[in-house]
Order: C-alpha cells, then sequence, then structure tokens
C-alpha cells in the first residue's frame, strides 16, 4: 500500500513517513496542499493522511477539489482542530476518518488498516483477495484458495503483487509500476518491472492460480483475476 502524508510541518511529516516506512508502506510527503493536490491526482495512492491547516489550498479545499473530480482515494484528516463543526465539515467533504493531533501512532496504524480495507481487492483482517489469489498483508504470503499451496514474497514482489491485486483486470504501465512500488526518486529502470513480473508468475504457477499476469504490448501488464 502506497500513502501519501500532506503535512506542512516537516518533523511530524518525516516522521509519520518513517514510521510507515517501518510498518512496511511505500509513504511520500507533501508540505503544501496544491503540491498534495497534484500527487493525489497522480493516482498513485490508496490512502491520503491529509491536514487541514496547510499551506496554499487548506486541506478541506484540497479533499473538496479530489471529491468534486471524482477521486475517491480513502483520506483521513489529521488536525489541531478538534471542534464539531471541524469534523462534521470533514465529513461532509468526503473524509474517511479524522484524528485530532497529538495522536498516538498506534491509533493511527489502527485507522489506516480500517479505511484501506475499501478498494478493489477485498481485505479479510489481514488478507487481500483477487479471484482466487489471497494476499496475506502480515506475512508476506501468496497462496490459492482452490488449494493448500502458499509462497512466501520478497518485499518488491509482494508491493508489486499488492498493486496489481488492487488494480485487477486494469493495464498498468510500466512507468505507473515504477513509480508506485520504486518511487519518483528511485534509480529503477523499466526492466526492472519485466524481471519481477516474471518472479510473480512463477510464484503465481506455483500456488496453482487460474489468474494471470498477462503482458499488454508496449503498455505493461494486466492482472486477470480468475472468476471465483
Amino acid at each position: 500500500m502506497k500513502i501519501l502524508v500532506v503535512e506542512d510541518e516537516e518533523g511530524l511529516r518525516e516522521a509519520l513517513i518513517r514510521t510507515l516506512s517501518g510498518e512496511g508502506y511505500l509513504a511520500d510527503g507533501a508540505e503544501t496542499g496544491d503540491e498534495g493536490y497534484t500527487l493525489i491526482c497522480t493516482g498513485l495512492y490508496d490512502l491520503v493522511l491529509l491536514d487541514i491547516m496547510l499551506p496554499v489550498y487548506d486541506g478541506l479545499e484540497v479533499l473538496r477539489r479530489i471529491r468534486n473530480q471524482g477521486i475517491d482515494v480513502p483520506v483521513i484528516m489529521l488536525t489541531a482542530r478538534s471542534t464539531l463543526d471541524d469534523k462534521v465539515t470533514g465529513m461532509d467533504l468526503g473524509a474517511d476518518d479524522y484524528l485530532t493531533k497529538p495522536f498516538a501512532m498506534p491509533e493511527l496504524l489502527a485507522r489506516i488498516r480500517m479505511v484501506s480495507r475499501r478498494g478493489t481487492g477485498t481485505v479479510t483482517d489481514s488478507r487481500l483477495r483477487t479471484g482466487d489469489l489471497i494476499l496475506d498483508t502480515q506475512t508476506y504470503t501468496l497462496s490459492c484458495s482452490n488449494n493448500s499451496r502458499s509462497v512466501r514474497l520478497g518485499a518488491k514482489e509482494y508491493q508489486l503483487m499488492e498493486y496489481l491485486m488492487r488494480n485487477a483486470d486494469q493495464v498498468l504501465s510500466r512507468e505507473q509500476i515504477t513509480q508506485r512500488v520504486w518511487g519518483y526518486d528511485a534509480d529503477a529502470e523499466y526492466n526492472n518491472v519485466d524481471v519481477y513480473v516474471s518472479f510473480l508468475r512463477k510464484k503465481i504457477k506455483f500456488v496453482q492460480s487460474e489468474s494471470k499476469i498477462s503482458s499488454v504490448r508496449g503498455v505493461g501488464y494486466e492482472l486477470e483475476a480468475s472468476a471465483t
């Protein structure tokens, strides 16, 4: 899962990114509302932590703009404001949850797990299900619902598999995958995507899944989920 932290307080933003990274999430940061808005519009993020008090656009304006564009990425509002009116405004604009500063990191992580159950794949407890594939988000284990076979994925394999499963039956370009799994600032080449897709195909075959990762010539890849 990839999370965007939109927070103008540098110390808190970096602390959140470190915590999320330590929990196995991919995390990027944005300092201003307009920067956050631009990054959200890329469609690369599965969840947004959005402060209200931001330069340029405040968090409520960012939320208003993305919802007006039909962007339904889950958003958890983070703010020092604690009045009922602020919470109601945020929820009316389409926020999925609301945390008042200061907050405990374990509570934030619990809220993230709860809100992230939205998505293309169905999440049951710690398992993401797409077609006959099951991905355990705690153990990085891939298995098939039709048998008892399972295999452990490496970190990048897991991140790629999760992205494919959450976007099953959609074509993802190599550029999208590279930015999503390796990040904007990474030195990864597009052939890294091909290599890791090859690894995942072997593991999907090992668990005897009927799902498959198909190549779309000149574009990228698509996870064709089996019917269940």
